[in-house]
């Protein structure tokens, strides 16, 4: 049963986080405040995950000499910050683990 109440309330929960700005209940322009703060919102997203998947661990040690992945992220944020632009980090990113992982 409660199983079934909390599928119920997901639904609901879904159906009026889309229903409400749409409704026109909502102000047509967000406080400036809340602006300012939803633009880090993809990097908050996005760093755990890119983080989690630049690391390699076998049990409970954490590999950083022989990290081909490692190296190439911070190779993509140099590109990055030097560069900004999308295209270029993520086609120099790639191509630089490719590169290490069939030289190295």
């Amino acid at each position: 049963m409660t199983t079934w109440i909390t599928i119920f309330l997901c639904g609901i929960l879904t159906f009026l986080t889309r229903f409400i700005p749409l409704s026109g209940l909502m102000p047509n322009e967000l406080p400036l405040s809340l602006k300012k703060s939803l633009k880090y919102i993809p990097v908050v997203i996005l760093t755990p995950i890119i983080i989690n998947s630049l690391s390699i661990y076998e049990g409970t040690e954490l590999y950083l000499l022989e990290n081909n992945k490692l190296y190439a992220g911070l190779i993509a944020v140099l590109v990055s910050a030097i560069f900004k632009n999308v295209l270029a980090t993520i086609s120099i990113g790639m191509l630089s683990y490719v590169l290490m992982s069939n030289i190295f």
